[in-house]
């Protein structure tokens, strides 16, 4: 027998087809938050919300990221606290699509929230692009649109940058050094151990809450630390695929210029090699991978190449003792330092050469035209 209401109580909702192809609502359990929010999850849930409710129509929101990164537990913030105004959330798992679909959405008069979770996996391309009229906020009802992705370049071109249909979009890219800290603060056994969890984190292009709660429960399993904790845990530095690193090489603890080391910016992950080689007095930048034997052996030292070309003007050979390329070796037992804050990666080798690798982190800068 069916459960007729007016509107809808709150709650979460899924949708169903009866034989007949007619939709209704099935109530599912409500989300259930951790006693605790760590991070911006509250003040991002926070300030959506009041954006929806001060805008007209609809409000989309894009959410991705890897497993674990923290999206889906902001969208699930997004509907607990929607449940305290009174506001239900209907979970769309199944690619309903088509005018059908549109006008039961759209006679929804009250204001709800429309959950897409693992968007492109549920929907194809052409059901993407067939629901693009749901989400252009043209039609007079009040809805929060909430998609999760774990691959934003498979989302529909037209919903990017386009605010009209999508009006946020966050992309989770790993656990920041505050969100570590306060979780650690509040699960940790040893509060000392802090600053290496940092430093574990800081290895991964990607930490996210799921490493960290796997990390952190090892440790107080065994009252290891977390470079013991993670030698068995399915999450590994040397898997990670790393970035772009900026190379400083400091031999008898002064710094090499920058145009006389090779490599002079590292692409990839540091912590992937056994050994690697940076060379100082270099003419060329060579490989910017730090490989032995690539084409930085046949790099021409730049004093030599100076003095061989004052040689050429004046007739004075060069001499023996002219200085010549360094080459300092170094391995992954040379690590030193892990800079949380820096984003760095500190080796000193045998000879007492320092090579820091620091991350490059790209950013765009916003100014007004």
């Amino acid at each position: 027998m069916l459960d007729l209401h007016p509107t809808l109580p709150v709650g979460s909702y899924t949708i169903k087809q009866d034989p007949y192809e007619n939709f209704y609502f099935e109530q599912v359990d409500s989300f259930i938050l951790p006693s605790k929010l760590y991070g911006e999850t509250d003040k991002q849930a926070t300030r959506m919300i009041n954006t929806f409710m001060d805008r007209p129509n609809a409000t989309g929101v894009l959410l991705t990221g890897e497993k674990g990164s923290g999206k889906t537990l902001l969208a699930k913030t997004l509907a607990v606290k929607c449940a305290e105004q009174d506001i239900p959330t209907i979970i769309i798992n199944t690619a309903w699509h088509g005018d059908k679909f549109n006008t039961l959405i759209q006679s929804i008069e009250q204001p709800c929230v429309i959950l897409f979770d693992e968007f492109e996996k549920v929907y194809d391309d052409e059901e993407q692009e067939a629901i693009l009229t749901l989400l252009d906020g043209v039609f007079p009802s009040k809805k929060l649109f909430v998609l999760t992705s774990n691959d934003k370049w498979r989302i529909d071109q037209h919903m990017r940058n386009r605010p009209g249909r999508i009006f946020y979009m966050l992309d989770f890219r790993g656990l920041d050094t505050q969100f570590v800290t306060d979780y650690c603060n509040d699960n940790l056994n040893n509060k000392d151990q802090i600053e290496n969890v940092c430093r574990v984190g800081t290895m991964f292009s990607e930490f996210n809450f799921d490493m960290l709660k796997a990390l952190v429960e090892e440790m107080n399993r065994y009252d290891e630390t977390a470079q013991e904790a993670i030698k068995m845990l399915n999450a590994k530095p040397q898997s990670d695929e790393g970035g772009t690193y900026k190379i400083t090489l400091r031999v008898g603890g002064k710094v090499v210029p920058e145009d006389e080391v090779s490599p002079k910016k590292w692409n990839g992950n540091p912590l992937q090699r056994e050994t690697f080689v940076i060379r100082s007095g270099c003419a060329e930048d060579g490989d910017e991978d730090g490989d032995e034997d690539g084409d930085i052996l046949a790099t021409i030292p730049r004093a030599r190449a100076r003095l061989a070309r004052l040689a050429k003007m004046t007739g004075v050979p060069i001499p023996e003792e002219a200085p010549t390329a360094s080459t300092h070796k170094f391995t992954y037992l040379h690590l030193k330092k892990v800079d949380a804050q820096a984003g760095s990666l500190i080796y000193t080798n045998d000879t007492g050469v320092t090579v820091t690798f620091t991350k490059i982190i790209k950013n765009f800068v916003y100014e007004s035209f």
